[in-house]
């Protein structure tokens, strides 16, 4: 059983290295910027935060407080963006892998409360490494700023073209497509690397040899996430968390 682990240890410290990136970094923060729809109504409230890493993956919870009511009509069915950054102001760019929530509930529920409400959000970045920008943000972050790609205005025009509509359509469908096709590569890559763990399990250092491989299929489902269109569909976020829970069973004992 000692060997099993030590094999698995020294195969996830040679590849990945979870080990070697620092578990907590605490910022404390005033001030943060927020961009997009929602900062013209929510503020971080200023304090401590903590990123933290289990040795996967990478999380932080924020606070927002609610500082002035919506006046216009708005859906949330995106993302929020957390980013890192550093002592010079400095932004630690994660790539396609963002610190990131989907928690459209509890923004929503945020902008219909009243003046002076908060929410906590918890914000996940999958695959917390030994690469050079996880290592930093874990050593040398001291704040953070937030992207709102989650909640957008509602067009408010009583009557729509149709060919508009049709427009939007295309648009929606072709995300949709951008989106299964990204699915479909990320799922390749967690396949290569649960493959690849397996054989580095059971002490076959071969799986050397095929990393670069798995990299590649990496590097090709990054790319997607970042081209794709619109935001992923309900179903599609159930499909992201299901290839996710893969990886995550396949590295427990």
């Amino acid at each position: 059983m000692l060997k099993k682990i030590f094999s698995c240890a020294a195969f996830v410290c040679l590849l990945c290295a979870c080990s070697e990136t620092p578990k907590e970094r605490e910022v404390t923060v005033s001030n943060v910027d927020i961009s997009g729809f929602i900062s013209s109504y929510v503020k971080v409230v200023d304090g401590t935060y903590k990123f933290a890493n289990n040795g996967t993956d990478g999380t932080i919870s924020v606070k927002f407080e609610l500082v002035a009511k919506p006046d216009v009509k708005y859906y949330c069915t995106g993302s929020l963006e957390l980013n890192a950054i550093g002592e010079n102001g400095e932004i630690f760019d994660t790539g396609s892998l963002k610190f990131e929530s989907f928690d459209t509930s509890k923004m929503q529920s945020l902008l219909k409360g009243n003046i002076g409400d908060t929410k906590t959000i918890s914000f996940e970045r999958k695959y917390i490494t030994d690469e050079p920008i996880c290592k930093s943000i874990f050593t040398n972050a001291v704040s953070f700023e937030v992207i709102d790609h989650m909640c957008e205005p509602m067009d408010d025009s009583v009557s729509e073209s149709s060919s508009t509509k049709s427009e939007v359509s295309e648009s929606n469908t072709s995300g949709s497509e951008d989106w299964d096709k990204a699915l479909d590569d990320y799922e390749a890559y967690v396949d290569s690397y649960i493959k690849l763990l397996k054989k580095a399990q059971a002490g076959d250092m071969s799986a050397m040899t095929e990393y670069p491989t798995c990299l590649e299929k990496a590097e090709a489902f990054g790319k997607k996430f970042d081209n794709a269109k619109g935001s992923m569909s309900t179903k599609q976020i159930k499909r992201y968390t299901d290839i996710t829970m893969k990886i995550t069973t396949a590295a427990m004992p």
